[in-house]
């Protein structure tokens, strides 16, 4: 009788155990299609028999294990920092390219070979008030070309460090809904091993990993710890270290909880890709179109200074002016002067074209870092051209090695149906049979209850 209420027990215990096992297999099942989830299985342990000791057997319910591969996870929030990052500048950078294309008809280069023109003209008729006329309107023409691009320079800084300012935003939200999760986990140990849970955890930290880089560290009360850039704190428990940025200046910097500049130590993510188009290209583009802006004004203005005007005297007025200090891009426009005023000759022949040749011979001339005003200008849109190539195709590899960390993550811990269908079959007829060996002690047991009445 005690062998029979023995096989009972193990035969309820094991009954038990699949009855889990089946749960943990409707629970991968019904979050097959959640986002950050991993599936879920119970190992099941075989018990010691050895009926000499009254030991039966049978079979308990172990340890629940997760297929959550951290490396793979690791892997898939490089790649999507990466793609981040090369997407938010790929998209900066093509706010400025229409400004710099060189063989669009438009803009500085158009402008530029119109204002060479006029000076051709020039040189043919120098005495002519409608040719010099025509000089001063292609030097505004040209002026406000360079007014144009420098605001849309401009602009575009404007639009990322408002992108800057939003992705700040998205962090602290993503780290606020990291921090209420480790809330919930320090409430009770048991759901360090919440599957719904660990789930929303790390679908928030991919989402993260698209917006910065990070560290995430898992405690030992099952807490995760945040910090940029390997460094700087964002969540630890149940607190949040906000990030904010000064952009007062023409550097966007970011700092920490304590005001520190920690914008060197953000290396991918959207927030990384728009730190260096603000801070480095934009600023770099800027410096060369002022530069470019301020070297033609000065040395226009340096020739017509060595000139004389159609009155013989030397020419009391600039064509050009600019504030340095301001951007000689962004401030270029043509001074007041009148068309007898355009110095076209040179002292030594007064009413001749001797000055309007050396203007028009500027076309040609070296003039800045060994380079023609239209060289140095196409050497700059050719950059801006080369960012953005590099931009799209940084973008187009990272999104192939994120979708392929994304397979090989998902090979190792996303739900197979197949597979849990398969071990739903399995230990349905686990516990079926369990059931069916409870049935057989329950008629044993009422036949020998019989027999002994």
């Amino acid at each position: 009788m005690g062998n029979l209420l023995a096989s009972l027990r193990t035969a309820a215990n094991s009954m038990r155990a699949f009855e889990q096992a089946l749960s943990i297999v409707q629970n991968n099942v019904t979050n097959a299609t959640t986002p950050g989830y991993a599936k879920q299985q119970v190992d099941l342990v075989a018990l010691r028999f050895q009926p000499e000791l009254e030991i039966v057997g049978g079979v308990e319910a172990g340890v629940l294990v997760s297929s959550r591969d951290r490396f793979s996870e690791e892997s898939v929030w490089r790649q999507a920092g990466l793609m981040g990052n090369r997407g938010a500048l790929a998209a900066a950078v093509s706010d400025v390219e229409p400004v710099f294309d060189i063989t669009s008809g438009s803009g500085i280069a158009a402008a530029l070979d119109r204002f060479y023109g006029a000076f051709s003209s020039l040189t043919v008729t120098p005495n002519s008030i409608p040719v010099r006329e025509t000089v001063i309107r292609r030097a505004g023409d040209l002026a406000a070309a360079f007014r144009f691009t420098s605001a849309t320079l401009a602009r575009a800084g404007d639009n990322a460090r408002r992108e800057i300012a939003g992705v700040l935003r998205e962090v602290g939200r993503i780290a606020g809904d990291i921090r209420d999760l480790n809330v919930e986990i320090r409430k009770d140990y048991r759901n360090r091993l919440d599957a719904g849970l660990d789930a929303r955890m790390y679908a928030a930290l991919e989402r993260l990993s698209e917006l910065v880089d990070f560290t995430a560290l898992q405690q030992e009360d099952g807490t995760y710890s945040l910090f940029v850039g390997g460094q700087i704190p964002l969540v630890i428990g149940d607190r949040v270290f906000g990030l904010t940025a000064d952009t007062s200046g023409e550097q966007v910097v970011i700092e920490d909880f304590d005001g520190r500049d920690v914008t060197a130590k953000i290396r991918q993510g959207r927030l990384a890709g728009m730190l260096d188009f603000v801070n480095r290209r934009l600023a770099s583009y800027k410096e060369d179109l002022d530069r470019l802006a301020s070297e033609l004004a000065d040395r226009v203005n340096g020739l017509l200074a060595g000139g004389v005007d159609l009155n013989g005297a030397p020419p009391a007025v600039d064509l050009f002016e600019y504030d340095a200090v301001s951007g000689a891009a962004f401030t270029l426009q043509v001074t007041g002067i009148q068309p007898e005023q355009i110095a076209a000759a040179l002292p030594g022949a007064p009413g001749g074209n001797g000055n309007a040749l050396l203007l028009a011979g500027l076309a040609t001339s070296n003039e800045i870092d060994g380079a023609t005003f239209m060289e140095f200008l196409g050497q700059l849109s050719g950059r801006v051209g080369a960012d953005i190539r590099e931009a799209r195709d940084d973008e187009r590899t990272a999104s192939l090695l994120l979708s392929q960390a994304r397979s090989l993550r998902d090979r190792a811990s996303a739900v197979d149906l197949n597979e849990e269908a398969a071990a739903m079959i399995e230990y349905q007829r686990a516990y079926e049979a369990s059931a069916r060996l409870i049935r057989v002690i329950d008629e044993l047991t009422e036949t020998m209850m019989t027999i002994l009445r």
